[in-house]
């Protein structure tokens, strides 16, 4: 009896500690709510996307926003799309702008075709308060082509202009917002930006032979909300995606305190530094390719210069003001090593930060504000008037 004491006792212990925890743990994941905890791509932002897209394809109505499905691309820009409130244009050629462009410049016209994501689009300003659009009224001879998409990672961006962009063009701006060395190895959304509504996309892997396109597989918005009704979505795209939707055996995916830790270990692998200061990863490595692949873009365009945009967002400035850092400098020592071209628009916001007192009057609320989108179209305008030769060429960086 004393020894089967002497086992149960501590047994029983261990139990109901593990008991008091799990019960803990439901409480956090409770009051937590802000931060979605694994799985990912099963959450509340996707259940109800999903049924406001079943009922929308049961109208026959087309989603909201300026966004629609593309096979090609994951997600593009609606023609001819004008926002509620006259904010946001999206010409018929699927460029953010309230006007057309001829096919080809005409005599007297400079050319910049401008891609990336919401950072290049430009969300929460109106078109004429866009960057793109203050470097046209800043250069009155200059007409910029904006191909941004919100959302968009640097592979679906090189994409789209490939895709669609026709030269001669004096300049091509590759717009970079850090959080992309994520996105870049994702095809899934929801398992990079667990907060994020469904969507699939394209990615390249980076092989022995460089880069190669894996394709996005659904060919219409009504296979692919069929596919995340079915969760058949993660089978479907777990080729070549970098992130995992959770970690967690079944048996240990309604624990809460598993969870926890499984969230701790899939923030931690997020985290933007530890991925630019990890240069032998994958993200590292297929970002640098990318913006490598798009000199050939460039050179499509009559020979292009290639200028890549490094946008930070609020608390990346916060903390380049506070400490100076940039968790981000490996990029930039890369590209000056390849002889890529860049402006670090850190540099110029932190000026304007510092001459104001504060980084606020400089964003919306996750994008630049009207103030912020003039400071980056000032500091462009600076970068394109150097001369090439002054600048080297093809082959100069910039900080």
């Amino acid at each position: 009896m004393n020894a089967r004491r002497r086992v149960l006792v501590p047994l029983l212990l261990v139990l109901c500690a593990l008991a008091a925890a799990e019960l803990g743990a439901r409480a956090l994941v409770t009051r937590f709510t802000w931060r979605p905890l694994p799985p990912f791509g099963r959450g509340a932002v996707q259940r109800e996307w999903l049924e406001r897209s079943e009922r929308e394809l049961a109208g026959g109505e087309p989603p909201p926003g300026y966004s629609q499905f593309d096979a090609v691309l994951g997600w593009t820009t609606k023609s001819g799309y004008a926002s509620p409130d006259g904010a946001v244009h999206v010409n018929a050629q699927g460029l953010r702008s309230t006007r057309e462009f001829a096919a080809s410049a005409p005599p007297g016209e400079r050319r910049v075709i401008v891609c990336g994501e919401s950072f290049t689009f430009c969300e929460e300003v109106t078109d004429e308060e866009a960057w793109p659009a203050r470097l046209e009224a800043l250069v009155p001879d200059l007409a910029v082509l904006n191909y941004g998409v919100g959302g968009y990672g640097t592979d679906q961006a090189l994409l789209r202009v490939t895709k669609e962009a026709r030269g001669p063009a004096e300049a091509l701006l590759v717009g970079l917002m850090l959080e992309n060395i994520g996105r870049n190895v994702n095809r899934y959304r929801p398992l990079w930006y667990p907060r994020a509504q469904p969507a699939a996309k394209p990615r390249y892997v980076l092989t022995a032979n460089g880069l190669e396109l894996v394709a996005q597989p659904f060919a219409s918005r009504a296979e692919f909300v069929a596919a995340v009704r079915s969760d058949d979505v993660f089978a479907r795209l777990a080729e070549h995606e970098h992130w995992s939707a959770d970690g967690l055996a079944d048996w240990l995916a309604g624990s809460a305190v598993a969870r926890l830790l499984a969230g701790q270990r899939a923030y931690a692998e997020r985290e933007l530094e530890r991925l630019w200061t990890d240069t032998e990863g994958e993200p590292f490595r297929t970002t640098l390719a990318l913006l490598e692949a798009f000199r050939g873009v460039a050179q499509d365009l009559g020979g292009a210069r290639l200028v890549v945009l490094v946008f930070p967002t609020r608390s990346d400035l916060e903390a380049r003001l506070a400490n100076g850092a940039r968790y981000w400098s490996t990029l930039l020592d890369a590209l000056e090593a390849r002889g890529i071209d860049f402006l670090d628009l850190t540099d110029p916001l932190a000026a304007a930060g510092r001459a104001s007192g504060t980084v606020g009057a400089l964003y919306s609320e996750s994008h630049f504000s009207p103030l912020g989108n003039d400071v980056l179209a000032r500091a462009i305008v600076a970068r394109l008037a150097e001369e090439r030769d002054d600048a080297g060429g093809d082959d100069a960086g910039g900080r």
